[in-house]
C-alpha cells in the first residue's frame, strides 16, 4: 500500500481503499462473495496474484477477515465491522459515477458481478 505521508483522514482511507482493483473486491465481498473464486468470478480481469495481495492488504487493514474454510481446503472471506461500513461509501460512488460519467455497453461483462440500479437507490 502506498503511504502518501499526510496528517489526513481522506488521505489515510486512501492509502487503503484507493487501489486498483480494491473497492471491486470490497463490493463483492459486501454483496455477499466469500470464497476466492466467487470474488474473483466478479471481478473478470483481476490476476489471482494481485487478488491474493489486494485480500491480504485488506485484512492486514481490519477491513476483511480470512479464516479456513470448515473443511479445511481454502479460505472464507468477509467484511468486518470496518469493511461493512464502506457499503454507503461504494454505493455513493456509484451514484456518482450514475449521474457523471457515461456507462454503456462496451463498459459490461457478462461474467462480472454489478451492482443493480435499485440497490444504489435503495441505500442512499
Amino acid at each position: 500500500m502506498r503511504n502518501y505521508g499526510q496528517f489526513c483522514p481522506i488521505a489515510r482511507g486512501s492509502e487503503i481503499l484507493a487501489e486498483r482493483w480494491t473497492p471491486i473486491i470490497l463490493r463483492n465481498l459486501l454483496l455477499g462473495c466469500r470464497t476466492f473464486n466467487e470474488i474473483a468470478a466478479g471481478a473478470p480481469g483481476l490476476s489471482r496474484a494481485l487478488l491474493t495481495r489486494r485480500l491480504r492488504e485488506l485484512e492486514h487493514a481490519g477491513v476483511i477477515r480470512i479464516r479456513p474454510k470448515p473443511d479445511g481446503h481454502g479460505s472464507l472471506y468477509e467484511p468486518t465491522a470496518a469493511g461493512r461500513d464502506l457499503w454507503p461509501m461504494l454505493l455513493a460512488l456509484g451514484r456518482w459515477a450514475e449521474r457523471w460519467t457515461e456507462v454503456t455497453t462496451e463498459h459490461a461483462d457478462p461474467a462480472s458481478t454489478v451492482v443493480p440500479h435499485d440497490l444504489l437507490s435503495a441505500h442512499g
